[in-house]
């Protein structure tokens, strides 16, 4: 599991651009994306983890104004993240680039050729006219929240329907990648030496480590000290022992590798009901079996994750089997038993998930004491129910 990527509503106050943000650029893209643009009158920046919100009010002709919005992307970002957001990660900026770049414009392209209209992110801009090493260095996004979208996590949960929103565009994603990967199959490739350049591998198991630690320090709190044996037993697994199964035995995509509600930005109608997504973090895709994505996102996102799961499974999966037939994907298409004999295999990725992502999506990120999430009462009553239930299902199993 990679680090933890996080998409708050939580930021800095306005400031100052930073030096590499490149005004050039900017007024590239206002000309091209605007053509009565005369001129910038000002510019508000706000810092958000692994981004700035960049809020322009232009000039147009004839003494028009707009306000403009962008996010923008960048490695440089990194330092500042790191500082004010510890448990946020850039993770892999390259690998970021070539999905708004190359990946997704593709994929978005597939369904357009099957007569369906989708999008997957917010649009990457690219300056025509003004191509310079600064810009190359960052992504220009479209502002989806200054759109109206915001994070789809909610401390309470989502319900039912908006569960089936979110996994009707995951399954869409994922057999989008899975055809894409069919015709472009040099692509593997380019994403294996992508993904060689991730974090350094101990920075990740150190937060790993002290999430783990912290995790089984919080058993007796939350009355589960019946667990203390078992939960070391099996964390010691899974940072020693545990082998990576077999992957021709899964059907494998491109995941996103932060799917939970943290990192997705929904769009809500006026009774507050959810009716598209969009997904906005990419630094931790990876190439690898469906139930990974599906594990992040139905063990954070729903209110009610065990009684819901198997309905969702079943949801997602007739879902991503209509979207394949859909984009003429060639080979066996994926059962229920098959996705449920991956869960099987890949049970230690609903641990992790439960202990390493969860307490944090429920977070306040107002609160300042993050050593102090895996006691909040919210989480408290999730574990209860959740340690259980992996037991159960064998999920939980050395």
């Amino acid at each position: 599991m990679s680090r933890p990527e996080l998409l708050t509503q939580i930021s800095t106050d306005y400031g100052t651009a930073p030096a590499w943000l490149d005004e050039k650029v900017l007024l590239c893209l206002l000309k091209q994306e605007f053509p009565s643009f005369q001129s910038i009158e000002n510019t508000r920046i706000r810092t958000e983890p692994n981004s700035l919100r960049v809020q322009i009010q232009a000039k147009l002709a004839e003494n028009a104004s707009r306000t403009i919005n962008f996010v923008v992307k960048s490695q440089e970002l990194s330092k500042v993240t790191r500082l004010r957001f510890p448990q946020a990660s850039l993770g892999n900026f390259q690998m970021e680039q070539h999905m708004y770049k190359v990946v997704i414009p593709a994929l978005e392209t597939l369904y357009k050729d099957a007569n369906r209209s989708i999008s997957f992110s917010p649009t990457s801009y690219k300056p025509k006219t003004l191509p310079t090493p600064k810009e190359s260095s960052c992504l220009y996004l479209e502002d989806l929240q200054a759109k109206g979208f915001r994070v789809v996590n909610q401390l309470k949960g989502l319900d039912q329907v908006s569960m089936e929103v979110m996994l009707s565009k995951l399954a869409a994603y994922h057999a989008a990648t899975a055809r894409y990967l069919q015709l472009n199959p040099h692509q593997l490739k380019e994403l294996s030496k992508l993904e060689s350049n991730k974090e350094p591998a101990q920075d990740i198991q150190n937060l790993k480590i002290w999430l783990q630690r912290k995790f089984h320090e919080s058993l007796r709190a939350n009355d589960l000290r019946e667990y203390e044996d078992k939960v070391k037993s099996f964390q010691r697994h899974i940072a020693e022992d545990i082998d990576s199964p077999d992957l021709k035995k899964s059907f494998n995509v491109i995941l996103t590798g932060a799917c939970w509600s943290n990192n997705l930005l929904g769009q809500f109608d006026a009774f507050g009901q959810l009716k598209d997504v969009a997904f906005y973090q990419f630094g931790s895709v990876t190439y690898g079996p469906v139930v990974q994505d599906l594990l992040q996102l139905l063990l954070t996102a729903p209110a009610q994750k065990t009684e819901q799961f198997d309905a969702c499974l079943r949801y997602y999966r007739d879902e991503l089997a209509a979207n394949l037939k859909l984009l003429k994907f060639e080979g066996k298409l994926p059962t229920l038993t098959d996705i449920q004999l991956d869960l099987l295999d890949y049970g230690h990725c609903a641990f992790e998930v439960i202990t390493e992502i969860l307490p944090i999506v429920l977070t306040d990120f107002g609160c300042e004491d993050i050593d102090e999430m895996f006691k909040l009462s919210k989480y408290s009553e999730e574990i209860k129910i959740l340690l259980p239930w992996l037991e159960n299902r064998g999920y939980f199993e050395a």
